[in-house]
């Protein structure tokens, strides 16, 4: 039965998607201009690889335990408010970073990245689907994975120019790729005086804070932007059942298992792509530059089919376009360990970008598209938490399996 509250709202809906946008592009920049960066002040300060690896867990504590019930409660508040929460805590955790002088600061800084991060995704798939007409869902997910994947191309490049200028580019963006044997490229930066750090990684992580209080001023518009008018204010729900029973029954709605496994295969597909492609180009005897750039042409691509999204969709319908897709990447993938030449190795890439550079926001649409409106924070909650869990275990199976077969295996 159709939810009448996925009706378009009034005309003045795409304001507040465009709001959403900006404050979704600040925010994935700030993300990615400090996580890398988060490495290079472990290795400043006297970190061990172990305790590189702690710190960079922290990140993904929150993340893996709170999804749901964030989730949860954004159906029961409202988006738009925990947009402005998302901000507030990535803005605490860059000044936490910017200031630590130790390693347990740092670690507790990235735990505060970390929940900004997941409340800022569960929170804006949730306004992208729940505000619009419901027919162009699956467009305006491409455009929010548009905007994502700009953010996630910008911010290591922010991040390389303050650390070490064109050096640094290669080091932060071989890095904030998952890559091994990145140049660690720290010159010496004039630090400036009074409240400015002493060293470079502190600008960014400065420059990260001011970024996402810029997107604080533009989240505190969403509210107003956002309402719709069977829905007033966003006013909290009664409350139900419990978020286990809610995630349980978020799982048992028809089509919901095979939208969280393709997008559990699909998460998984580009960790293990952007954790070991490095490793299998060490083995082979691919650089550092060419594998550098074999990942930016991934992530190209997957940034230029999002922006074809919309005709696509329309000229092949939903289910094919997201079956051939995933054909495309997974023929990719089966290419890269047979192909030597560089070019050839370009153009699967390409090809494996383009095909998982579709499927990402699709499968968004899919499970928004499977839940009602009181239950869609939930479910992308749930989404999010199989993602997660996925990162923690497929790459450690990955690793035994290259273990036991080698890496092309992979």
């Amino acid at each position: 039965m159709t939810d009448p509250r996925d009706f378009p709202p009034p005309a003045d809906w795409r304001r507040g998607f465009l709001v959403q946008m900006l404050v979704a592009g600040l925010t994935v920049t700030a993300i990615h201009a400090t996580r890398p960066t988060v490495t290079y002040r472990a290795l400043d300060l006297g970190a061990t690889t172990v305790e590189i690896g702690l710190i960079q867990s922290a990140f993904s504590i929150l993340p893996a335990l709170l999804a749901v019930a964030i989730g949860r409660a954004v159906d029961r508040v409202g988006a738009s408010r925990y947009m402005i929460m998302a901000m507030v805590a990535l803005s605490v955790g860059g000044v936490i970073a910017a200031y630590a002088g130790g390693l347990v600061l740092l670690a507790l800084a990235q735990v505060a990245m970390g929940l900004g991060q997941i409340i800022y995704l569960v929170a804006g798939q949730a306004l992208v689907a729940n505000h619009g007409p419901r027919q162009d869902r699956e467009v305006r997910f491409g455009h929010y994975a548009t905007v994502n994947s700009i953010g996630q191309l910008a911010g290591p490049a922010i991040a390389a120019v303050i650390i070490g200028g064109t050096t640094g580019i290669v080091a932060v963006g071989m890095l904030a790729s998952g890559g091994a044997g990145a140049p660690v490229v720290l010159p010496a930066v004039a630090a400036g005086a009074g409240l400015v750090p002493d060293n470079p990684e502190g600008l960014v992580f400065l420059v990260g804070t001011g970024l996402a209080l810029l997107a604080v001023g533009l989240a505190f518009l969403l509210p107003g932007l956002t309402r719709r008018p069977d829905r007033p204010a966003e006013r909290p729900a009664e409350r139900g059942p419990g978020t286990l029973s809610v995630a349980g029954r978020v799982l048992r709605r028809p089509g919901m298992r095979g939208a969280m496994f393709v997008s559990i295969v699909v998460i998984s597909t580009m960790d293990v792509l952007i954790a070991y492609l490095p490793a299998y180009g060490e083995a082979t005897g691919l650089s550092v530059g060419l594998v550098g750039g074999l990942l930016s042409v991934r992530a190209g691509a997957s940034l230029v089919s999002r922006l074809f999204m919309a005709p696509l969709i329309v000229r092949l319908g939903r289910a094919r376009l997201l079956a051939v897709s995933m054909a495309l990447a997974a023929v990719g993938m089966l290419g890269l360990p047979l192909a030597t030449s560089p070019i050839v190795l370009f153009g699967i890439m390409i090809a494996i970008g383009l095909g998982l550079g579709l499927v990402q926001p699709m499968t968004i649409a899919w499970v928004a598209n499977r839940s009602p409106r009181s239950e869609r924070g939930t479910a992308l909650g749930v989404r999010i938490t199989g993602n997660r869990v996925a990162l923690l275990i497929v790459p450690t199976l990955m690793g035994a399996l290259a273990g036991a077969a080698g890496i092309a295996a992979i």
